[in-house]
C-alpha cells in the first residue's frame, strides 16, 4: 500500500517499482548540475593558475622577432649597428638611440637567427667611435613590450605584475623570469630586471636548438 501526498505534502513512502515524482528528480538533477559545475570551475581555476604567469605571443622589440628574425633582416630593420663578430654563434649588432638614453643589443646563433635580444637604459661602457657606429634612427626607447605593448623602460614592478602577473621563478640576480606559452620544444623566455623599483634592463631569449 502506498502513501499520496496530502495538501501538498511530500509522502516519504513509495511503493516498489512506483515513478519518482516529480520534485525528487528535480532535486537529483540539481545537485548534479551543481556537481558538474563544481568540476568545472575547479578545473578552469588549476588551468589559470598553472598559465598565469605565462604569455602567449611570440617575443619580439623593434620589429625583430625572435627565434625567427634573421641577422641581416636586423640590419635593413635597424640599420648596420655596430656589428660585434665574437657575440653569439654568427655574431651580434649593438644599437643606440639618436639621444643616447637606451640600447639594443641582438645575438645570433644558427642560420643567423637572431636568439637573444636585450633592451637596456644607458650606453654602458660603448667608446665615442663604438656609439657613433651603433646610432640609429629606427630604435624607439619608448617602444612597449609585454601584453598590449603597456610596459616599457622604467616601468614599475606593481606595472609589470598587473601587466604581466607574477614571474614564473627569478634568476641569480634577481631578474623576473616569464615564459612564452606557445612555444613547442625549446622554452622561450624573458627577464625583467630592476633598479630601485623600475625596469633598466629586460632580456628576450630563444635558446639556440
Amino acid at each position: 500500500m502506498s502513501f499520496q501526498p496530502l495538501g501538498g505534502t511530500r509522502s516519504p513512502l513509495r511503493s516498489a517499482g512506483a515513478p519518482r515524482p516529480r520534485w525528487e528528480e528535480k532535486d537529483k538533477m540539481k545537485k548534479r548540475i551543481i556537481l558538474i559545475a563544481s568540476i568545472l570551475v575547479s578545473i578552469a581555476s588549476s588551468g589559470l593558475a598553472a598559465e598565469k604567469e605565462k604569455v602567449c605571443w611570440p617575443l619580439h622589440f623593434a620589429g625583430v622577432t625572435l627565434g625567427i628574425s634573421t641577422d641581416p633582416q636586423v640590419a635593413r630593420l635597424l640599420g648596420k649597428g655596430l656589428f660585434r663578430k665574437s657575440d653569439g654563434d654568427t655574431g651580434g649588432r649593438v644599437f643606440v638611440d639618436k639621444a643616447h638614453t637606451a640600447t639594443i643589443h641582438t645575438v645570433s646563433f644558427t642560420d643567423q637567427i637572431v636568439g637573444e635580444l636585450t633592451l637596456s637604459v644607458g650606453t654602458g661602457s660603448l667608446t665615442k667611435a663604438e656609439l657613433k657606429k651603433a646610432e640609429t634612427a629606427y630604435f624607439n626607447p619608448k617602444d612597449g613590450f609585454g601584453n598590449w605593448h603597456a610596459l616599457k623602460l622604467g616601468s614599475t614592478e606593481a606595472e609589470v605584475t598587473q601587466n604581466l602577473g607574477e614571474p614564473s621563478e627569478k634568476d641569480k640576480l634577481g631578474g623576473w623570469v616569464y615564459y612564452a606559452s606557445c612555444a613547442c620544444e625549446i622554452p622561450e623566455y624573458f627577464t625583467i630586471y630592476f633598479t630601485k623599483g623600475r625596469i633598466t634592463k629586460v632580456t628576450f631569449s630563444v635558446p639556440a636548438g
